[in-house]
């Protein structure tokens, strides 16, 4: 199977599937680069995979300092081993890009150009093989790739490979090969900045491409959250939208990825959040009956599973609703005070993924976006919103962790 991303697949979506199988016992990655928007997409499903008895493994590259610190330290939580390649030549970078699983007799291998971050796994675009293999098949080709794993986790066998735990991951952030995320997002929001200032004269050659939300394997499109009993509902079987072209006049920024807002009270059903029709067509860039992937980010840092959902819109009273199943905790928790209304956040990670997160009262990140919220003027009847970039949202919360 080619998957040529984002036109075909996604292969972060076929990835997660391959985890859910329940075909195979051993997960092997192999990438020259690692994020936490990466890491985070899958670590439910690997964190579940382990549970249930699989064994993980990762190989990653730090050329660059295009892997970053959290990254690597998610990574040592959710693996049972975890090598570090890296020539100091600069002349060679270890370029790998491989997602390996293997069971009894069976084998299933992605290679191709994906890194393990957001991009790589669901944005950008890529393009990889997917091979799955049984029997003799599978377990030559087991054999092969175990041979090319060695050769990249195995000290003895390689100078340029190190095995990883905290002691050295904290000796790679002193020296410089890796740097924190946090300070990595600031740096490049403030270079976004400063390219929107320089190029507000430039002219737009290219436009740009939205492309619809892949559907989610059916068992667990009823995705269960990691805050404890929030349950979300079956997802009716949805046909895709196309991809939508934006010529180069049209062509909107991605720099806007933030919208911060005040949740209103719904009773029993807060999980159908409501959002304006001027949001759903600016931010969104959706229509009604159009499917977007989800997922939620606790404040305590854990991430629940990918939930596909379907864009809903009421005709009688013109509001948009996106189910997020994470809200339905305001169930019972709705303040009575609203002074302290809860906070969502949302972050664009790409055209038809978003993460998300719900801020209480106490919460880190509240006052500040709580306070900026309440200063806004309403816009009819719905609570105040904001749409704003990154630099903004790193002004209002120095270390948000949304990514």
């Amino acid at each position: 199977m080619i998957v040529n991303q984002p036109y075909d697949e996604q292969l972060g979506v076929q990835l997660i599937r391959a985890i859910e199988s329940g075909e195979y016992t051993q997960l092997t990655i192999m990438v020259a680069y690692a994020k936490l928007s990466g890491v985070y997409r899958i670590s439910p499903y690997v964190e579940e995979f382990r549970k249930n008895g699989g064994t993980v493994r990762c190989v990653v590259g730090i050329d660059q300092q295009n892997t970053t610190y959290d990254a690597l330290l998610h990574l040592l939580i959710l693996s049972n081993d975890v090598s570090i390649f890296h020539a100091e030549s600069i002349s060679q970078t270890f370029h790998v890009k491989c997602y390996w699983l293997t069971g009894d007799k069976t084998c299933c291998y992605a290679i191709g150009s994906n890194n393990l971050t957001a991009g790589g796994l669901f944005s950008n675009y890529e393009m990889s093989s997917i091979v799955s293999l049984t029997g003799d098949d599978a377990s030559k080709a087991n054999d092969a790739l175990e041979e090319i794993y060695v050769k990249y986790a195995d000290p003895t066998v390689s100078v340029c490979s190190h095995k990883l735990d905290n002691a050295f991951l904290n000796e790679l952030l002193s020296e410089g090969y890796v740097i924190q995320e946090i300070q990595q997002r600031k740096s490049l929001a403030e270079i976004a900045r400063q390219t929107r200032v320089a190029a507000g004269k430039k002219k737009k050659l290219f436009g740009n491409e939205i492309f619809p939300a892949p559907a989610l394997p059916e068992q667990y499109q009823a995705t269960k959250s990691k805050a404890g009993a929030r349950k979300s509902g079956t997802e009716a079987k949805i046909k895709p939208k196309s991809v939508i072209q934006v010529p180069p006049i049209a062509a909107s920024s991605d720099d806007n990825a933030y919208l911060i807002r005040l949740i209103p009270g719904a009773g029993n059903r807060s999980k159908q959040v409501h959002f304006t029709v001027a949001l759903l067509k600016e931010y969104f860039c959706l229509s009604p009956g159009d499917t977007i992937l989800v997922q939620e980010m606790l404040p305590t840092g854990a991430v629940g599973q990918i939930e596909h959902r379907q864009v809903v819109f009421s005709e009688r009273n013109r509001n948009v609703k996106i189910e997020l199943s994470g809200a339905s905790m305001l169930d019972d928790n709705y303040p009575t005070n609203l002074e302290t209304r809860p906070v969502l956040i949302l972050k664009r990670v790409n055209a038809n993924l978003f993460v998300y997160m719900i801020l209480l009262d106490g919460d880190d990140g509240y006052t500040p976006i709580n306070n900026r919220l309440k200063s806004l003027r309403k816009v009819g009847n719905a609570l105040q919103y904001e749409v704003i970039d990154e630099s903004t949202m790193f002004s209002l919360w120095g270390d948000c962790p949304i990514t």
